[in-house]
């Protein structure tokens, strides 16, 4: 089974039309981009696998403290789109093999690099507005656990805001967990 197929399936009965979904998300690159080049994730595929680690954890969380959510879909939008960003973020290097006269004989895809033409920066807020463009709708809730899921791996002058938020949602701060969990433990 390919990454879209498993998206399908996964997120099947929790994001609406989710074939549709993939599609729009395939566009994006989805499916292939990394979840970083550094890090967790550093291979193609590894957000998709990332994004699937973190929604599995949020499931965990949830039946285990038994954490409540607005709506019980919420914890498959967060999780599958908390870093939808980073479609946007890398590309893949060009390598361009040369004859002896400077033509170009074949190009291949190299190394994932960061991608200089990206239109938005950021990382929270950039992931709201891309899955609200792909989604149609987000909850309050479902905004605050993708705008500050990185937790206090902010700017400092935005912890006040990330704690607002954890103190109204506190689902944000298990968002946190559930990515950190991924990344650090799992290496995902």
């Amino acid at each position: 089974m390919n990454r879209i197929e498993d998206f399908v399936e996964f997120v099947g009965g929790h994001i609406w039309d989710a074939d549709v979904i993939a599609g729009r998300l395939e566009e994006l690159g989805y499916f292939s981009a990394p979840a970083s080049i550094r890090y967790h994730g550093n291979v193609t595929g590894g957000l998709y696998e990332h994004s699937k680690a973190v929604t599995l954890e949020l499931l965990n969380l949830t039946e285990k403290l038994g954490l409540r959510w607005g709506r019980r879909d919420s914890i498959y939008i967060v999780g599958m789109f908390h870093d939808i960003c980073k479609t946007d973020d890398y590309s893949r290097e060009i390598v361009r093999e040369k004859a002896a006269d400077g033509s170009v004989v074949c190009e291949t895809e190299g190394k994932w690099v960061y991608n200089t033409d990206m239109l938005l920066p950021g990382h929270g807020e950039k992931s709201v507005i891309i899955a609200q463009h792909i989604l149609g709708t987000l909850t309050q809730e479902e905004i605050m656990c993708i705008r500050w899921h990185m937790g206090a791996f902010d700017d400092r002058e935005n912890w006040k805001y990330y704690s607002a938020a954890v103190k109204k949602y506190p689902n944000v701060l298990y968002t946190h967990v559930a990515d950190m969990t991924a990344s650090n433990i799992l290496g995902i």
